[in-house]
């Protein structure tokens, strides 16, 4: 497949769910600007960009300043070595072979240098030319997104007058409830993953920030948007717990990791299933295969059209048995 047209239909899709979400948004909207399509269009647009882009440009700053560091302390610790921190005193066990281990490994420059010679500086470049070309090409499909959304939002109105015209004469009298329920499904699965993700990631900064966790902040972004993938925020979770290890705060990295394991548990077990089962009449070990397949076929995008797809699925199912089967007689 032609990686322009790929890179066409995921902008597409995209748009049609972030669509999808704002909808409610959009109706307000007019109620206040009644006729102005366009304005409104532009409005949620740009709100949208500005959503994606302000965070995004604040994490790759934060990332671009640690990478600076990292290839000044790569220099440094090549030319004098890496004396044993004070952490690994404080490690609840195994101090003492960690100690050793690394006054073998890291402490003086011959060691720390035959060491850390696989993270050559030429490596780390061509590392970040490669993510540099990753991040453009997703940049351009995102400016795609963006127009794409205006227009959809812009024409919403002629837009669904034509897909419920398609869907009747496709699926007959079950068309018109088969759209409903895949846009109940696109936005209660936005709605449980997105917002419900961004809530914990803020939750999550502010516990990062009262712990001492190091750049609470870009750890709460990294935590919002692990959140919105099964076992995502628990994986950011270990990285902030970590940090406190080393810094020695054992007691507060295990009250930052409890507080992270119940929010996760009432996330997923509660809040999720409650948003997204409810608005897709689905049980949620449903909605989360649907998520997983969907990740695995298209990537992040598939968190929102997985779930749509597994929702007409079971609706069709529902409607085939209800009214569609054949009769089978006893044998």
């Amino acid at each position: 497949m032609d990686t322009r047209q790929t890179a066409a239909r995921i902008a597409l899709a995209a748009a049609l769910a972030v669509a999808v979400a704002v909808d409610p948004l959009r109706r307000r909207l007019l109620d206040r600007l009644p006729g102005r399509h366009a304005t409104v269009a532009a409005i949620i647009t740009v709100g949208v960009a500005l959503l994606v882009v302000v965070p995004l440009a604040l994490a790759v700053t934060q990332a671009l300043t640690e990478a600076h560091a990292l290839t000044e302390w790569l220099a440094t610790a090549r030319s004098t070595g890496i004396p044993v921190p004070a952490w690994v005193a404080n490690l609840p066990f195994g101090a003492g072979e960690v100690a050793a281990w690394w006054s073998a490994h890291l402490a003086t420059p011959d060691a720390a240098a035959q060491q850390l010679e696989r993270f050559d500086t030429a490596m780390l470049i061509e590392h970040s030319r490669t993510l540099g070309q990753s991040l453009l090409k997703r940049a351009i499909i995102f400016a795609f997104t963006v127009v794409t959304l205006f227009f959809i939002v812009r024409d919403r109105d002629a837009i669904v007058r034509q897909l419920s015209t398609a869907v009747s004469r496709a699926f007959g009298g079950a068309g018109p409830r088969l759209g409903r329920q895949i846009l109940a499904s696109i936005r209660g699965t936005i709605d449980g993953l997105v917002l419900v993700g961004l809530a914990q990631g803020v939750v999550m900064a502010v516990i990062y920030l009262v712990a001492g966790v190091p750049h609470p902040i870009l750890l709460g972004m990294v935590s919002g948007l692990g959140a919105m993938v099964p076992f995502g925020l628990i994986a950011v979770m270990l990285i902030a717990v970590f940090l406190l290890v080393i810094k020695g705060a054992i007691v507060t990295a295990i009250v930052v990791g409890a507080l992270g394991s119940v929010l996760n548990f009432s996330a997923d077990h509660f809040v999720r299933p409650a948003l997204i089962g409810g608005a897709t009449r689905l049980p949620f070990v449903w909605v989360l295969i649907g998520i997983v397949g969907g990740v695995e076929t298209i990537g992040l995008l598939g968190l929102f059209v997985g779930p749509a797809v597994m929702a007409a699925l079971v609706l069709v199912w529902r409607e085939f048995v209800a009214e569609g089967a054949p009769e089978v007689p006893e044998p």
